[in-house]
């Protein structure tokens, strides 16, 4: 295995059905740079446009995910994230209003 990529559902308050999560991706440190994490972002963006999804959200880098179409879209909140590293990408014309939720499995917990 030299990298790996989740996605998961996750809920919005205003009840849009079909987005998901995307994240954790990772790329083992020595192989970096190579285009792997690129792959592997196509292939679940693929993946979710196959099975119908609406649309994606992910917490990360701006200038990394917003070389596949992320960006941070001010209807959708995700609690104690900074705006900016809070992005999302839809795939269909109608982008959906509220506080996104993952599943409780990828809180941080102390």
């Amino acid at each position: 295995i030299v990298g790996h990529v989740a996605l998961s559902p996750v809920s919005i308050s205003d009840g849009s059905p079909g987005w998901f999560g995307l994240g954790p991706i990772s790329v083992k440190p020595e192989l970096q740079g190579k285009g792997i994490g690129s792959l592997l972002m196509q292939a679940a963006l693929r993946l979710l446009r196959e099975r119908g999804a609406a649309g994606c959200v992910l917490v990360g880098d701006p200038s990394y995910y917003s070389r596949f179409g992320f960006k941070p879209e001010p209807s959708l909140v995700l609690p104690a994230v900074p705006p900016e590293y809070f992005q999302a990408l839809p795939f269909r014309s109608s982008l959906p209003r509220g506080v996104v939720t993952f599943h409780e499995a990828f809180g941080a917990r102390g």
